[in-house]
């Protein structure tokens, strides 16, 4: 497969790299300092920013399916990489005729059982509203472009193993699921992707 990756030197993007190239997946990835991804035969670095339309375009033609580990700028000003990136990615998708594309994002975005997202419940705390916000525009961008789209929302992401023996729910988080490692992170988003999983909606997923 032919996968298209922003965040390609993110926690997530660079583990999903690392995997999907060991699985004999061929990549094409933005970055804005191609030095910091690490050469491999079937990688192919472009260097650039989210915002520029002509640089996405360069990393999704000719791919089969798309992935983004967009983070932000930190949780005080998270800036608009992942939300206007989404909106940016899904954009050129819709041009270039390419049906599937995979997030992440925080939890906040997932249903909450007492009603409502998570995100809006008075628990939920308030230093991650900003982030979880642009979260949400993401996941609204992928939800509304008609795309055969996966949002795969976690509780805290932190360094581990690549264990495979994770917890997943459609539109909520698993209950107790508060974290989850960068390796399984990265290891669903390609099981999700090579299986056909989840399509059309969002994952909750943790231990």
């Amino acid at each position: 497969m032919q996968i298209a990756v922003f965040g390609s030197t993110g926690r997530v993007g660079s583990k999903f790299i690392e995997y999907a190239l060991a699985a004999g997946h061929s990549i094409r990835a933005l970055a804005r300092d191609a030095s910091r991804v690490p050469p491999h035969e079937r990688l192919t670095v472009v260097q650039g920013d989210i915002h520029d339309l002509d640089r996405v375009r360069d990393v999704i033609r000719g791919a089969d399916a798309v992935v983004s580990a967009l983070g932000g700028a930190g949780v005080e000003d998270p800036g608009t990489a992942q939300s206007q990136g989404m909106r940016n990615i899904v954009r050129v998708m819709q041009e270039l005729g390419v049906r599937r594309v995979l997030g992440v994002a925080g939890g906040g975005i997932l249903e909450s059982p007492n009603g409502g997202l998570r995100h809006d419940q008075p628990s939920f705390p308030a230093v991650f509203k900003q982030v979880s916000a642009r979260h949400k525009e993401a996941w609204l961008a992928m939800r509304d472009s008609g795309l055969d789209w996966t949002m795969v929302a976690t509780g805290d992401i932190v360094p581990g193993e690549r264990t495979g023996r994770i917890r997943t729910l459609e539109d909520y988080l698993p209950e107790g699921a508060r974290k989850i490692s960068v390796e399984d992170v990265a290891d669903f988003l390609l099981r999700a992707l090579t299986e056909g999983l989840h399509i059309g909606k969002r994952v909750g997923a943790g231990y």
